[in-house]
């Protein structure tokens, strides 16, 4: 019965997967996120519309909107490509896709570094699904309407048919769905008579090559592209979100609670089961001194003997199925674990530096050494809901000696202080400090006030990088300057 309760949810969470981005479906915020990555296509001959597929500059568009008039493919130089920014750049490379006969795709690239594109739907799109298109019709740049996917099957096999509102200048242009994938490339229209004997555009007859083609075209010509989605959701939803993952880790630990009392259920059926064993075969014992009633004990026996065999494979079954339910638990809780961020952080670093004091015209070797406790804030994630960074703020003590360079040996004493940090992007760190102990001179000193700046070049845990610092005394007539390296360890903890 809780076997099939358990397949019941699975269904239910399957069924809430594909039908979510629907609910929240924001033509807005598609546009938002996705508008950058599409460009305008100029040629001597028109205009059309194109988008980024990666990084690296690769364009996708319609193959006729790089034609010249007579149907022939223009050379790079003749096409030039504009991004929403205004930026403009020379295409350097032209692939008019000839190994797909009939298919109207084109691939252009440009010599830069691209930070927005879109990705590509892997699989068919259904019938009735909202999209968008992004595009120039008629000039009006970076347009923007929206209808739904018609059709699927039609008579040319690269084709799916919707409604959305499109004109010339369209061509080559995204077609979206609500999770940002594009499902297919704007490309044609079917054309009518209508009652007067007129061709006209059919309104409800709009084409586009469907993505599927896109991503086979793609695949064969070794070109990377992207199949993630983007979550458009508000701020409600994401609390809704959170909230329904604080649920998940109550219903965690009570499933727990009762995997443990079933646990220990399953342990004094087993022993009830194995006394009853006991019993039956003091029982089969008794039975060999009982000759007269030797057949009908003995088929008492070995009913009772299937039956205890029955429930010791049963009792395995549910073991293994406690087994595995224990199993789903931890990775269930694991990935709780990682939506809700570690806060807090401690780290330990030391801090070779090199001192020049420009009172005394002297120089000095710090060796200087910290431990810190920080508070994380405007954390960052990828789309995997990983942490990839965040700001923090915190407090640090720190200790350090001086080696005069000029007779090298270490001063007597060691100076004490506390500081004050802000660190953004785990990259740059601004400190401010003053000394916390005065009964030893630092540089003829009684106290000392500083401010330094650390720039981190590696990820957490392990950090190192440079470091910058001045040191002063209450007066300001002291000026000592500081250059050198640092190395450290984090270590986060504290989830909320």
């Amino acid at each position: 019965m809780k076997t099939k309760y358990f397949f019941h949810f699975l269904l239910l969470c399957t069924f809430f997967n594909e039908t979510l981005y629907a609910q929240f479906f924001s033509a807005t915020e598609i546009y938002k996120k996705c508008v950058d990555a599409v460009v305008l296509i100029s040629t001597p001959f028109g205009i059309g519309t194109g988008f980024f597929i990666n990084e690296q500059g690769y364009i996708i568009t319609n193959h006729h909107v790089i034609q010249d008039n007579y149907g022939y493919t223009l050379k790079p130089k003749s096409i030039s490509i504009q991004m929403k920014n205004g930026s403009t750049f020379q295409v350097i490379s032209v692939d008019d896709t000839p190994d797909f006969p009939g298919l109207d795709i084109a691939i252009l690239k440009i010599d830069a570094k691209i930070s927005t594109y879109l990705s590509i739907k892997e699989n068919e799109v259904l019938v009735g699904e909202d999209v968008v298109a992004i595009g120039h019709p008629n000039r009006d740049f970076w347009n923007q309407s929206k209808g739904i996917i018609s059709k699927i099957s039609l008579n040319d096999k690269y084709l799916l048919q919707h409604d959305v509102p499109t004109d010339e200048g369209n061509s080559g242009g995204p077609l979206i769905n609500g999770k940002g994938l594009v499902v297919g490339v704007v490309t044609a229209y079917k054309k009518m008579i209508d009652n007067e004997g007129n061709t006209k555009i059919q309104e409800t007859g709009k084409l586009a090559t469907k993505s599927i083609w896109i991503k086979n075209l793609l695949d064969k010509r070794k070109i990377k592209y992207y199949q993630r989605g983007i979550v458009i959701e508000g701020m409600n939803e994401v609390e809704r979100q959170f909230n329904d993952l604080l649920k998940d880790r109550e219903l965690l630990n009570n499933d727990r609670e009762k995997l443990r009392k079933e646990r220990e259920s399953l342990d004094y059926e087993r022993r009830k089961l194995e006394k009853e064993i006991l019993d039956f075969e003091i029982k089969k014992q008794t039975s060999k001194e009982i000759i007269e009633n030797a057949e009908k004990i003995k088929k008492e026996i070995d009913e009772r003997k299937r039956s205890l065999e029955k429930k010791l494979k049963e009792l395995d079954s549910r073991k293994s199925d406690l087994e595995e339910r224990e199993r789903w638990l931890i990775e269930k809780e694991e990935e709780i674990n990682k939506k809700i961020a570690k806060k807090l952080a401690i780290e330990v670093m030391i801090i070779p530096n090199y001192l020049y004091f420009q009172n005394q015209d002297c120089h000095y070797l710090i060796t200087r050494g910290t431990i810190g406790l920080f508070y994380k804030f405007g954390i960052e994630r990828d789309f995997y809901n990983k942490v990839i960074s965040s700001d923090r703020v915190g407090i640090i003590y720190g200790v350090q000696k001086l080696l005069s360079i000029k007779e090298p040996t270490f001063n007597d004493e060691y100076n004490q202080d506390f500081s004050l940090v802000i660190e953004f992007d785990e990259i740059f760190r601004l400190g401010i400090g003053k000394n916390i102990r005065n009964e030893y001179l630092f540089l003829d000193n009684k106290d000392y006030n500083f401010i330094y700046i650390l720039i981190n070049i590696n990820d957490y845990p392990f950090s190192y990088g440079f470091n910058l610092a001045y040191y002063t005394d209450n007066k300001f007539s002291m000026k000592n300057y500081c250059i050198g390296l640092f190395a450290g360890i984090n270590l986060s903890f504290f989830r909320w």
